[in-house]
């Protein structure tokens, strides 16, 4: 929705002096009828329609109008001062009132003082409204025949008129690209069209044929993205799409309301099999279609746990910063580093992100690695990388990996997620945050550093996570890659994170809680979030990996360059490792995989690190499953999923 201030309505009146003083040929100047003569069948001067007398008239009654203001001003005997004594007693200890002439006389002269806008505004709407009426009692002046390519009647009645004056289609893409809202495109967007509604004939394109047709009845008028909002001083922008192709929704914009800022979804459940009449169930992102309430709310063990790390945290904080900013100082470039948090269960996805890394050449002395265990610890040493361990802080954090996303062991590493992020915000870095499964192709810092790039005014950017569900409305970013740029917004989201662990613990999922707080952020605090939108090139991610078979072909023939891939959407780690095995992601020598800390550490060292004897120079590649992509052909291995296909 479109909106624009309350201000006088000049556009509809300044078009019509624009026709009044263009040069009319055959015409010369002083030589203008006042009115048509009667019948209309005088030759002399050339006939004109009723609109364009209705023009001459307007003229004359604002050039009257202000002729008599002035001449009422400048003729008066009694001025200013003369009615403020009319109103004060006569009184010897009263002080004469201040001199009002000047002001009085401002307001007025010239028609640039605020008495005479408000006069000219008041003016203006009483023409239009008049013209208005006159245009819905004669035939329209387009060809003399009386038809038209819209009916004269309002599109809106007079009571939507308070928030409802227009109305224009405009292309999903086109407006995107005008207007980069941060949340993902999906598909289709350059075949389907955005409704726009104007609140004000003010704020409608410029275009008078566009603007006209978009207030009166008739099919709706199209225009591109820069017109329809060029007039715009602010702009409502709602979301919206079935949870399913066979739900009946309905959008109802509630105008002349305390101005809202948050989206209300109501539903109507099946109870028993019958459909309930009453729309009396507030839907929110948790809700089920059934009605079914699918928010995990904290229980008191979830307070508990949460109450002693925030103590914990709280009472070091002051000694953790200190110890982590000397090490920030240190390692950062351009005021931006590397985060990444790691446990023992996952240590060898860490190895591999550090060799595959290496392997390209890419620079990684700004990487900090937040361990949550004595023996991640050592081992991201071992490969020359700083490290941040607080055991205090992490020792609830449990050392073995997740058995699968979303279990409760998941949800404890999840917060070691946060803990990080937000010591290192409230130390005024820039961060790139990543899980270890990741590689990088090339150096992203390139893109986020981008001056030039048409999206370089984001405070935070997301990897598309590519899920759809409604729980990670409407952003769906992944948690696992995200670039921040330091700011009070991105402090306060991040602080605000901080105090939902208990929430993360009852949901057992990181992104749900932060996608919320990236919403409910966006509105208080105007934090500008982009997503890195699934159909792109540059991010891809599990999803592509899983879902985008036509995305993996190209990969796989080198057609595209991305900068990373991070291998999400796995259940667990095994699947993780077989999958990166073919996909030539695996950099890490099987006599580092499963070994404890000191047997690893005790291998040859070089350089000071362990990298010769972790580190292989060139993928290590092996198939696992026919039906996932690979670099090479896999079609002898058997499918990962029931019936799958060859990939290739």
């Amino acid at each position: 929705m479109c909106q624009r201030e309350q201000r006088p309505n000049y556009s509809f009146i300044h078009s019509m002096r624009r026709q009044y003083l263009a040069p009319q040929k055959g015409l010369k100047k002083g030589n203008l009828p006042l009115l048509p003569p009667a019948g209309g069948k005088s030759s002399k001067p050339p006939p004109r329609d009723t609109i364009t007398w209705l023009i001459y008239l307007m003229v004359s009654c604002c050039i009257s109008f202000y002729a008599g203001v002035w001449l009422a001003w400048t003729s008066s005997p009694q001025d200013c001062n003369e009615v403020q004594r009319l109103r004060v007693p006569n009184r010897s200890d009263h002080p004469p009132p201040p001199d009002c002439t000047e002001i009085c006389l401002n307001a007025v002269i010239g028609g640039k003082g605020d008495l005479a806008q408000k006069l000219h505004g008041k003016l203006d709407v009483i023409l239009e409204k008049k013209i208005e009426k006159a245009m819905e009692n004669c035939p329209s002046n387009r060809g003399g025949n009386g038809d038209s390519n819209h009916s004269t009647n309002k599109r809106f009645p007079e009571s939507l008129s308070h928030f409802a004056k227009g109305l224009i289609s405009v292309n999903r893409k086109d407006l995107f690209d005008q207007h980069d809202f941060g949340v993902p495109m999906n598909s289709n967007a350059d075949s389907q069209d955005v409704l726009m509604l104007y609140n004000s004939n003010d704020a409608l394109p410029s275009d008078a044929q566009v603007a006209t047709a978009a207030k009166y009845r008739g099919e709706i008028p199209h225009t591109d993205a820069a017109s329809a909002t060029a007039n715009c001083d602010s702009m409502n922008v709602m979301f919206v799409n079935p949870p399913n192709q066979l739900s009946r929704q309905c959008v109802a914009i509630v105008g002349g309301q305390y101005q809202g800022y948050h989206l209300q979804r109501w539903i109507r459940v099946v109870v028993n099999l019958i459909l309930d009449t009453k729309m009396d169930i507030l839907r929110t992102r948790m809700t089920k279609a059934n009605g079914y309430d699918g928010m995990h709310y904290p229980t008191s063990n979830h307070l508990s746990m949460h109450r002693d790390i925030m103590l914990k945290y709280v009472t070091s904080y002051n000694d953790v910063q200190s110890e982590l900013g000397s090490i920030l100082k240190k390692i950062a470039i351009d005021n931006s580093v590397i985060v990444t948090t790691v446990n023992k269960g996952q240590s060898e996805l860490l190895i591999n992100f550090i060799c595959s890394s290496r392997s390209r050449g890419l620079d990684l002395s700004n990487l900090v690695v937040f361990p949550t265990d004595k023996f991640s610890k050592d081992l991201a040493e071992g490969m020359g990388i700083a490290t941040f361990y607080a055991d205090k802080l992490m020792s609830s954090i449990p050392e073995e990996e997740a058995e699968r996303y979303g279990d409760s062991t998941f949800g404890l590493i999840m917060m070691a997620k946060v803990l990080c992020v937000h010591l290192v915000s409230d130390l005024g870095y820039d961060m790139l945050f990543q899980d270890v499964d990741v590689i990088w192709y090339k150096d992203p810092f390139k893109f986020f550093h981008d001056t030039e790039s048409p999206i370089a005014n984001f405070d935070v950017y997301f990897q598309d996570d590519g899920n759809r569900q409604e729980r990670f409305a409407p952003y769906s970013a992944n948690s696992g890659f995200y670039y921040i740029r330091n700011n009070q917004r991105t402090k306060l989201l991040f602080r605000n994170m901080l105090y939902s662990g208990d929430l993360i613990f009852a949901c057992r999922s990181h992104q749900q809680v932060l996608i919320s707080l990236l919403a409910e952020a966006n509105s208080l605090s105007g934090l500008r979030v982009k997503v890195l939108s699934r159909d792109g090139d540059d991010f891809p991610s599990g999803f592509h990996y899983h879902m985008r078979k036509d995305y993996m072909k190209q990969f796989v023939r080198g057609d595209i360059d991305p900068y990373i891939l991070h291998m999400c959407w796995t259940l667990n780690k095994d699947d993780k490792l077989k999958f990166m095995r073919q996909m030539d992601m695996w950099y890490v020598n099987d006599s580092c995989i499963g070994k404890e800390s000191t047997e690893i550490l005790s291998g040859e060292r070089v350089g000071g690190d362990i990298v010769g004897a972790c580190c292989s120079a060139e993928p290590l590649f092996s198939c696992h499953y026919r039906d996932k992509a690979s670099m090479r052909s896999c079609a002898d291995s058997p499918p990962k999923d029931k019936n799958g296909k060859s990939f290739w």
